[in-house]
């Protein structure tokens, strides 16, 4: 297997019978997406026409990386997040928590709406990415299987990170794509409706976050994979 099957396969499984799987998490990027640019959309100058992909860049690469640490078994950095995660899903649920209080706020608290461009749009998309990758339980499908097979394994450990990795970014690009275009049919909302989207953004989130501390999250992942079997 090579990196561009990898990336492929990762691309593609959100418009195949696996986003099943991927609504696990694909929703709630959606949800963030649209929260953060109701949130950052006045702070955005008129030149930054595509201000709204970094934060899908910066997204991805949080995800892809952490995605790919804990696909790698065979790797001692792998192992060890694996041993932790359920302390690190508390810390992602908590800190998905403090997102969802953000927007929340940015709605009244003007100061909260106009974070730096590279906080707002760089760091916290990359923690966020981070977090949706600890809290997500991936399904293994075809080609992640065989992923997983080259990962599990010392001597190839390397290796198969690398092509999980690819296998995130899919995922990734496939999440900006569809996220780009809701966003983009959003920007003629009228005014009244914008302060009750990112109230509702903001709630989903909370839930998200509440379902992650909890442990809930696991009753929402069999419930759409019952849907495959």
């Amino acid at each position: 297997m090579n990196m561009l099957t990898a990336l492929g396969g990762g691309f593609s499984s959100f418009f195949s019978i696996w986003q099943a799987c991927i609504l696990q998490i694909s929703p709630f990027f959606m949800v963030y997406l649209v929260g953060l640019y109701l949130a950052t959309e006045k702070s955005s100058t008129p030149s930054g026409r595509f201000h709204m992909l970094l934060p899908c860049i910066a997204y991805t690469l949080g995800f892809s990386i952490i995605y790919a640490l804990l696909s790698a078994r065979g790797l001692g950095t792998g192992r060890l997040l694996i041993s932790h995660i359920n302390n690190l899903r508390m810390v992602a649920g908590v800190f998905i928590a403090l997102i969802s209080l953000h927007f929340m706020l940015s709605v009244r608290i003007k100061s909260l709406a106009a974070l730096p461009g590279i906080i707002a749009r760089g760091l916290l998309p990359l923690l966020v990415g981070l977090s949706f990758a600890i809290i997500y339980s991936p399904c293994v499908t075809p080609i992640y299987a065989k992923i997983l097979q080259i990962a599990v394994v010392t001597e190839t450990a390397t290796r198969g990170a690398t092509l999980a990795w690819a296998y995130g970014v899919g995922m990734g690009l496939s999440f900006t794509v569809v996220g780009l275009l809701l966003v983009f049919s959003l920007r003629n909302m009228p005014f009244q409706y914008k302060a009750r989207a990112s109230y509702f953004c903001a709630t989903v989130l909370g839930i998200l976050a509440l379902m992650n501390i909890t442990g809930v999250m696991v009753y929402y992942k069999a419930f759409f994979l019952g849907l495959l079997v």
